[in-house]
């Protein structure tokens, strides 16, 4: 359990003036109690002022004691979690309480309902002080996020040696994870990209059988997770001489939007200043319209976090000195190809430093 993060929910609390709150959201469960997992239904947690409860089954409950150091370990009789909460107002006296809405099925908030009804209030929040708190990473997070990074940074250096052509997309993708989990990773953090040639301009696309051609633009967008801990990095390659001149000319475009948002990040800065950095260098060279994804994300314990590198970002939502972002900038013709260029960085109070350590080169001689 951490104990500071945990005072902090709790003096925020009460400035919501709320008796208790129910954190479902895995992750944001995982980082109060410290055990690490990420299955929704393992366990609800419920923190109030004097308690810290994680409610869970028979199933989970050796290894919730062990790691959820600081927390009390429930398990109901009959392994309904809103009879337990329910029990625990009614045994504390709660009148008001928090749930996380949009980590809460309907189908839970109905038995929650049923099972408080008449004497304690139910409160559904948008957002819970848990996700600000997650931004900023503490020394432990950021030791496991920096050994998240490198063990990525070590399969791409593999992957640079490896990689031929004729090896499809697929093949590639399994030799990102078998690499990343043999270097000692949980595994990783999402499902590779390796998006080659006319996939490219796809920033999502899913793996094919199709094999990687000498001379085309190849995506791979990969990050290993470590302790729980979630890297991302993005490299675009060429297997020998690119086939045309414009692969070189939209690589340097998409290399010095991203070297650009790096050295302009720091503290202080909105995440729309952040992604500006970034788009207007693109815009510059006439390639805002193929730039259709914002400039970066928090990472953490999920490969998706606060804070956002966005044009969508709120105006007041401010980048915090040790929180972890993504610059990712990319462009993305259809029917053609696309690119993207991606480093894991770390905001400090008067900029930023590269985590990520893999080389830029476009071109993996053959």
């Amino acid at each position: 359990m951490k104990e500071e993060s945990i005072a902090a929910v709790r003096e925020w609390l009460r400035q919501q003036e709320l008796d208790a709150c129910l954190i479902t959201q895995p992750h944001n469960r995982s980082y109060l109690s410290g055990w690490l997992e990420d299955e929704a239904e393992a366990a609800w947690l419920l923190v109030a002022q004097e308690q810290c409860l994680l409610i869970t089954t028979t199933l989970y409950r050796e290894v919730a004691e062990k790691e959820a150091v600081g927390c009390q370990v429930l398990v109901p009789e009959r392994h309904d979690y809103a009879e337990a909460v329910a029990a625990q107002a009614r045994q504390h006296g709660w009148k008001r309480l928090g749930f996380e809405a949009e980590a809460l099925s309907y189908s839970a908030y109905a038995r929650l309902c049923r099972n408080t009804e008449g004497y304690c209030a139910l409160q559904p929040l948008e957002a819970t002080i848990v996700g600000r708190l997650r931004q900023v990473k503490s020394a432990q997070e950021l030791e496991r996020l920096r050994k998240a990074v490198a063990i990525t940074d070590e399969t791409f250096a593999h992957l640079r040696t490896w990689l031929r052509p004729g090896l499809t997309e697929r093949e590639v993708q399994w030799e990102i994870i078998r690499t990343m989990i043999a270097l000692g990773a949980d595994g990783p953090a999402f499902a590779p990209i390796v998006a080659a040639g006319p996939h490219g301009s796809m920033p999502h696309a899913r793996a094919s059988e199709r094999p990687i051609e000498a001379g085309e633009l190849i995506t791979i967008d990969m990050g290993a997770r470590y302790q729980g801990y979630c890297a991302d990095m993005t490299r675009t390659v060429c297997l020998g001489e690119p086939r045309e001149e414009r692969m070189r000319t939209l690589y340097e475009a998409v290399l010095e939007a991203m070297r650009t948002c790096e050295q302009g990040l720091r503290a202080g800065l909105s995440g729309r200043q952040a992604d500006s950095l970034a788009r207007d260098v693109l815009a510059r060279y006439g390639l805002a319209e193929y730039y259709i994804h914002s400039t970066g994300h928090g990472v953490g314990l999920e490969i998706h976090e606060g804070p956002m590198l966005s044009q969508r970002a709120p105006e007041d939502a401010l980048l915090p000195a040790g929180a972890v972002v993504t610059v990712e900038p990319g462009v993305y013709l259809p029917g053609w190809s696309g690119l993207r260029i991606e480093d894991s960085v770390l905001v400090l109070e008067d900029g930023a430093e590269v985590l990520t350590r893999s080389p830029l080169d476009l071109i993996i001689p053959q």
